[in-house]
């Protein structure tokens, strides 16, 4: 058998350590977070999201100026980048919410359902409607994500909510992240840093006019509270997080690149049950044997669902290549789903 040469185990080790970053990168954020709403009371989420995310825009920003890519986005790039920081804004902003909530093992749970929600956006707001196989891929998604979540549904119906509307949120900015990604002229297309330094802001600051109104009475309480943490301990907390979620997007998108689609949906499972696992630990949060095969279940529904999605692609991209007078732009459909828009950019 021939030794592998010495630029494919560069390339190794390059996918190992980005896959290790991911992974600690969107840990600590989310455990992070949880911590912080525990440890210190903290019930203003959406004021700390919005800090975070001006944060990632600041970081952005300066990754762009160093890499002399700042770009002054055209006016109908403007048309996708607004859409997209509202929905920005709702994914973080009510995912954090959900957090202080719920436990940080329901909160993954919920999150696998994401593929769901993205193929019926694709049907509803772009009329491209996914394939039977797709959808049956779907099953296991929703019965493990049912089984996992058995007995905690008591827990929070609010927290669920918030998280279902974040999950919901972030199916819609795949898609446009996708559109911008994609765009049919260099002027409107932008780089994924690019689209981070546009829509980190705008959400950021959609979240903070959100706070002023829904938050000010809880925030001017915590400010008056004798045994608080200090102001500056929180800034410097959060503005640690803001790092954490630039440095889980950068590689994420360094991942698909490297990877597919269906590797890297393989790693996001993973992921997610090293956090449950972690968060176990760390907040005592309890498991049951059935929890234990819903997660397994979910895991395997959306490893499953990467795969017939990559393979229907595949297979489309052939048949228009072969015959492109004849191959009618829906059967491209299964390029928009949840998996292969991520291969393209980023769930965070």
């Amino acid at each position: 058998m021939a030794r592998p040469t010495a630029a494919a185990q560069r390339s190794v080790l390059s996918i190992a350590l980005v896959t290790v970053l991911n992974f600690a990168s969107y840990s600590t954020w989310t455990l992070l977070n949880k911590w912080q709403f525990t440890l210190y009371s903290l019930k203003f989420s959406v004021l700390l999201t919005s800090y975070q995310m001006l944060f990632v825009g600041l970081v952005s920003y300066f990754v762009l100026l160093l890499q002399n890519q700042v770009k002054v986005p055209s006016r109908a790039t403007l048309k996708r980048i607004i859409p997209l920081g509202m929905v920005r804004a709702a994914d973080i902003g009510f995912g954090n919410a959900a957090l202080r909530l719920l436990s940080v093992a329901l909160q993954q749970i919920i999150k696998s359902t994401i593929p769901v929600y993205v193929c019926v956006l694709s049907a509803v707001v772009l009329h491209k409607v996914p394939s039977p196989k797709v959808w049956a891929t779907l099953i296991p998604v929703v019965g493990g994500v049912v089984l996992a979540s058995w007995g905690e549904l008591s827990a929070s119906w609010l927290g669920i909510f918030m998280a279902v509307v974040s999950c919901f949120a972030r199916a819609g900015k795949a898609i446009i992240n996708d559109l911008l990604l994609h765009a049919s002229s260099d002027e409107e297309r932008l780089s994924a840093v690019q689209i981070m330094s546009f829509e980190s802001p705008l959400s950021g600051c959609i979240l903070f006019f959100v706070s002023l109104v829904c938050e000010t009475p809880t925030i001017i309480a915590w400010l008056e509270q004798e045994d608080r943490a200090s102001v500056s301990t929180i800034v410097l907390f959060n503005s640690v997080c803001g790092v954490l979620m630039f440095l889980n997007q950068w590689s994420y998108i360094s991942i698909i690149k490297q990877t597919s689609s269906v590797t890297c949906q393989v790693l996001m499972n993973l992921k997610m049950v090293t956090l449950i696992v972690i968060s176990v630990g760390m907040f005592s949060t309890v498991l049951e044997p059935i929890h234990i095969v819903g997660i397994v279940v979910a895991a395997g529904g959306c490893t499953l669902y990467a795969l017939v999605c990559s393979m229907e692609d595949s297979a489309a991209k052939l048949a228009l290549k072969a015959s492109p007078e004849n191959h009618p732009d829906a059967a491209l459909c299964a390029a928009y789903n949840s998996q292969l828009v991520a291969r393209r950019m980023e769930i965070v």
